[in-house]
């Protein structure tokens, strides 16, 4: 389920698409099957109510599945907002301006690089890299030198706990890059779209082109409502995913890196 996830929407949309024709497909032999039931003893079968059973399970799986979705990627776009924050604060404070620190500014500036390249684009938020574990370090490293200056204790204090913050909110992030929406949710929504066929045939088992109506209008609402909720199942890929742009600024919908990031500047 990963892997479908990652690939590209159109590409997702013709492998759902697929899929609704196969089950277009198996609707059609359970409406045949049903039919000739049907044709021996039409109350062997069961009502048009009957469809609100299952149709209502499939409703409500299909609800879990998109509030977990919705879910995992609020708290995907907070943490990095909060990584983000927490970055721009330290920055601020190491700037020539404020603290003066270049060894703290070139470790900030090298972390926010390497989690974007090594981290965000290698493997979309997937595990920890190396690189920015090394950059961490760095950061640590010059914030002790620094303690050890007649710095303010209330200002190092306050520089720690924004350091605390940003690897809070990185491993944040890693978890929810890691994890997705339970992939058992989604086998459950397949299995109910199934069993949803099968309902619609038998009660349109004496009105075969009815049902075959019926089994249409539910495969295009089923294929295009479970496709808009595959891709925005991870928040690191896909369609709907958060771009690394939001390290920089609060701007969401930013596609591209400003060009600072290519230039390491470190503002």
């Amino acid at each position: 389920m990963h892997y479908l996830f990652g690939i590209p929407p159109i590409l997702m949309f013709l492998l759902f698409t697929i899929c609704g024709v196969v089950f277009y497909i198996v609707g059609l032999v359970f409406l045949k099957i049903f039919g000739k039931q049907a044709s021996k003893d039409i109350l062997s079968l069961p009502i048009g109510a009957f469809i609100g059973t299952i149709a209502t399970a499939w409703a409500l799986a299909l609800g879990f599945v998109a509030a977990d979705t919705w879910a995992v990627n609020s708290r995907a776009d907070q943490a990095a907002s909060e990584e983000r924050s927490s970055i721009t604060r330290l920055i601020g404070m190491a700037r020539p301006e404020a603290l003066n620190d270049p060894l703290l500014l070139k470790a900030l500036t090298t972390y926010r690089v390497s989690v974007i390249t090594d981290e965000w684009h290698k493997g979309y938020n997937n595990q920890p890299a190396r690189a920015v574990e090394e950059s961490l370090q760095n950061i640590r490293i010059a914030m002790i030198a620094l303690s050890r200056t007649d710095i303010s204790g209330a200002l190092m204090s306050q520089m720690v706990q924004d350091f605390d913050e940003m690897q809070d909110a990185r491993n944040k992030r890693l978890a929810l890059g890691s994890s997705s929406v339970n992939h058992y949710k989604w086998y459950l929504v397949f299995f109910l779209t199934l069993l949803s066929l099968v309902v619609i045939a038998a009660v349109h088992a004496d009105r075969p082109k009815a049902g075959r109506k019926a089994l249409g209008i539910y495969i295009v609402t089923a294929v295009m409502s479970m496709w808009i909720l595959a891709i925005h199942a991870s928040p690191y890929r896909g369609a709907g995913r958060i771009e690394p742009s939001v390290l920089f600024t609060s701007q969401k919908g930013t596609q591209s890196l400003p060009e600072a990031f290519y230039k390491k500047d470190p503002s």
